[in-house]
């Protein structure tokens, strides 16, 4: 033995490239892309529907602060009212009777501020949670009820506004992974080529001496199965299954957008005409308050017809209040069913 040492080092590299001839790996890309696109517009949906509740309940705050007030408004009328009773009663000019009425009157109207005000506090933490708040946190609402103004939609509004829904968005993108899915599912029937690739550099020799060899290989294949018990095949009509499903979700999805635009239209016409007629009711409440309120204190009148006058202005002023909230709350429900809103055509 001669002492010397020996060695080999060798180093290689492969690679391997599938080519795509039958598109199933770009449809496989495709459905992806697709499926995330429906993903996204899921996320829309969802942050469109969190946006309609937490304006829905930003009106019902307002809505319950109008009627406190409202409440309020009134039980002051039914306090002015009591002393002009309390004075007649005191010159001898009503009963013990009428007096007794009006008290009842008084109580009445205090006590249904209460349950407004329990309402209002529950509503409030509600809006706060909506808004990712503790429910004690303080949620500013010093806009009036009154101020607000409805917009107006016109019944003219064109279809393809439906198209920005999200989730008929969504729809229409899972129906398109969907048909990728299919195209993919196809492909996979049909042979696979791939390509081959590899380099190495090998050497044997003494310390010595250095003796580098370079390699470099090239080849190809072919692979079709031959037998996998129909599961390729039995893939494809699942995914075209899966296909129909969805064209028939899309199409209820459609039907179910153009419902929802209709009602809403329906809707704020029917309010606003409510809304218009209330506030003639209201007129003629505070007119009829005014006049019996002269004709009792001139004693033509009992105090009956002053009773039944305020009860209407009470009842008047606190069904506008609700009817205000209902168009607002339609107007929420039209924003949601054209996806996001609208606007009105230029004269």
């Amino acid at each position: 033995v001669d002492g010397r040492e020996s060695g080999s080092t060798d180093l290689s590299l492969g690679a391997s490239y599938e080519l795509d001839l039958w598109g199933r790996i770009a449809a496989g890309a495709d459905a992806s892309r697709a499926s995330l696109v429906a993903t996204r517009h899921d996320y829309d949906a969802a942050r469109l529907s969190m946006s309609a509740s937490v304006a829905t309940t930003w009106f019902q705050v307002l809505t319950l602060q109008e009627r406190i007030d409202i409440a309020r408004r009134n039980l002051d009328i039914a306090e002015r009212v009591l002393r002009v009773v309390q004075a007649r009663y005191d010159n001898g000019a009503a009963s013990a009777l009428e007096l007794s009425q009006q008290r009842s009157t008084v109580l009445n109207q205090r006590k249904a501020i209460e349950p407004l005000e329990v309402q209002l506090r529950q509503t409030r933490s509600a809006l706060a949670i909506l808004l990712g708040r503790s429910p004690q946190a303080s949620v500013a609402a010093d806009v009036r009820l009154h101020s607000l103004h409805v917009p107006h939609v016109s019944a003219g509004l064109p279809s393809d506004l439906l198209l920005r829904r999200p989730d008929i968005a969504a729809s229409e993108a899972r129906l398109e992974a969907a048909a990728a899915n299919i195209a993919a599912a196809r492909a996979a029937l049909l042979p696979s080529i791939s390509l081959s690739a590899g380099a190495g550099i090998g050497s044997a020799a003494l310390l010595s001496l250095a003796d580098t060899t370079r390699t470099l290989s090239l080849s190809a294949s072919v692979v079709q199965k031959i037998f996998d018990g129909g599961r390729l095949r039995t893939e494809v009509e699942l995914q075209r299954s899966r296909q129909r499903e969805l064209l028939e979700t899309h199409r209820r999805t459609l039907l179910v957008a153009l419902k929802e635009v209709e009602d809403a239209l329906a809707d704020s016409a029917r309010d606003a005409n409510q809304e218009a007629v209330q506030r003639e009711i209201l007129a003629e409440a505070e007119r009829s308050l005014r006049l019996a309120e002269l004709r009792y204190r001139e004693g033509a009148d009992g105090l009956l017809t002053v009773l039944d006058a305020q009860r209407s202005l009470f009842s008047a002023q606190d069904q506008l209040a609700q009817l205000q909230l209902a168009r607002l709350s339609n107007a929420v429900g039209m924003y949601r069913a054209l996806g996001g809103g609208w606007r009105n055509a230029a004269p």
